[in-house]
């Protein structure tokens, strides 16, 4: 049952309204925008990754299975993962 609920939690939305969202980091011509979610004492790495493409904001919003004992190691984390997915997928993460 252990797992299951782990699984599940992923899905719960009321975890994303415990997300903080922290100051955005501007990367080529993204905004990262770090929000881990606060769970069972540690942090899951979430956020939204924003772009302003022909005059409109895009926003692609995620949320992942890593966990950090802290809010600031989950921060980094999101960050460097962001910056990752934005090199490999680009604008592509706005398609639907």
């Amino acid at each position: 049952m252990g797992l299951f609920n782990s699984i599940k939690g992923l899905f719960n939305y009321s975890q994303v309204n415990q997300s903080t969202e922290h100051e955005s980091t501007d990367y080529q011509s993204f905004s990262i925008i770090p929000a881990p979610v606060a769970e069972q004492g540690q942090y899951r790495v979430a956020g939204y990754i924003r772009k302003s493409i022909d005059d409109e904001q895009r926003e692609h919003r995620f949320i992942r299975s890593d966990v950090c004992p802290s809010e600031q190691q989950a921060v980094e984390l999101t960050i460097s993962k962001c910056q990752t997915l934005i090199d490999q997928m680009g604008d592509k993460l706005f398609e639907q």
